[in-house]
Formats: structure tokens, C-alpha cells, sequence
């Protein structure tokens, strides 16, 4: 039950994340928007580092759910079918009002100050862009470091702008991200 509560804990913390920005990151706004007694959030992480670095955790943990299918599949993938995970990941990112890329983001600030929580987000950032790399080059296409992070800065940047202002429909959001894959993977 312990770990159901903190699981409850952690998804009100990426709501607070996401709705009230890290500056309202409370233990009691997250008992709020958790539906908790007064006093649960504390109980479970005393500090708001705690809570940050539970929240981070359990944002990588959601993430990592969503494209799970994806990355655990190695069977090479063609570029069309490359674009149509990304487009799915980017939905996904930005679903439910885009909370989960609000609150990646609110962390990402949070995170200059707090090695521990960098440490966190660049362990799955780390993970995602490998995959990324190594689907890039076998597609045969060069300096693919390079490139899988160049790509990921723009789908980011593409689950940002949707999600700040206002999700389009997934069909633009495909088109945007098959747009943003077929231009950066072209042949230079």
C-alpha cells in the first residue's frame, strides 16, 4: 500500500509540476491535487528535494512505460517507421494537457541546481538517445550521435510548443515530427 501512495504522491507532484510550475511545488498543493490527508505528501518525502527527486523518478518511470514497446523492439526500422514512433512518443508526451512535458521541463530547470536530479533525468535522457543512435545508424546514416540528439531537441521542442500552447491534433503532430525526422535524417 506504502508504494501505491507513493506512486498517488508522485503523480500529484507532476500535476503540481505542470500546473503550478516547480515554484508551486508544495507538499501541501501536491496533498491537494492527490486527493491526500494534509500531511501525506511530508510523510513520504520529508523535503521538497525528496519530492522533486520522487517525482523525476516517477517521470522517467512514465516515459520510459510509453516507449517501452519501441525501445525493447532492435529489429531495424526504416525511416517512415522511424518518424511514426516519434510521432507517437510525441503524442504521448503531450497528452493530457501536456503535463508530462511541462513538468519534464519545470524539472530540467530544477536540475541545474540539483545534481541528483540531473543525475536522474540524463541516466533516461542517456538511454532514449542511444536507442536513437543506434536506430539512426543503421539506417545507414552518418555522424549519428550527433544527429539522434539534434533530434531530440527539436521533438522536445515540438512537445513543448504543444503543449504550452495548446495540443494540436495528433495528425499535426504528426505531420510536424515526420516533417522534423525526414529533414534531419536526410542524406547532407
Amino acid at each position: 500500500m506504502a508504494e501505491d501512495r507513493r506512486t498517488v504522491v508522485a503523480e500529484g507532484a507532476i500535476t503540481a509540476l505542470a500546473t503550478k510550475g516547480a515554484r508551486g511545488l508544495t507538499h501541501r498543493a501536491v496533498d491537494q491535487l492527490a486527493g491526500l490527508p494534509e500531511g501525506s505528501t511530508s510523510y513520504y518525502f520529508r523535503t521538497r528535494a525528496a519530492l522533486l527527486q520522487a517525482c523525476a523518478e516517477h517521470l522517467v518511470a512514465r516515459t520510459l512505460r510509453v516507449m517501452g514497446p519501441a525501445l525493447e523492439e532492435q529489429a531495424r526500422v526504416s525511416l517512415q517507421e522511424l518518424a511514426e514512433l516519434a510521432a507517437q512518443a510525441v503524442c504521448a508526451w503531450t497528452a493530457e494537457g501536456g503535463s508530462l512535458v511541462l513538468a519534464r521541463h519545470e524539472l530540467l530547470l530544477e536540475s541545474a541546481r540539483q545534481p541528483e536530479l540531473r543525475q536522474t533525468l540524463t541516466a533516461a535522457s542517456g538511454y532514449l538517445q542511444k536507442w536513437l543512435e543506434d536506430r539512426i545508424a543503421e539506417l545507414g546514416i552518418p555522424a549519428a550521435p550527433e544527429r539522434a540528439a539534434e533530434l531530440i531537441a527539436c521533438l522536445d521542442g515540438i512537445a513543448l510548443a504543444a503543449a504550452v500552447t495548446g495540443r494540436a491534433d495528433d495528425d499535426a503532430l504528426a505531420r510536424s515530427v515526420t516533417r522534423v525526422v525526414s529533414g534531419l535524417l536526410a542524406d547532407p
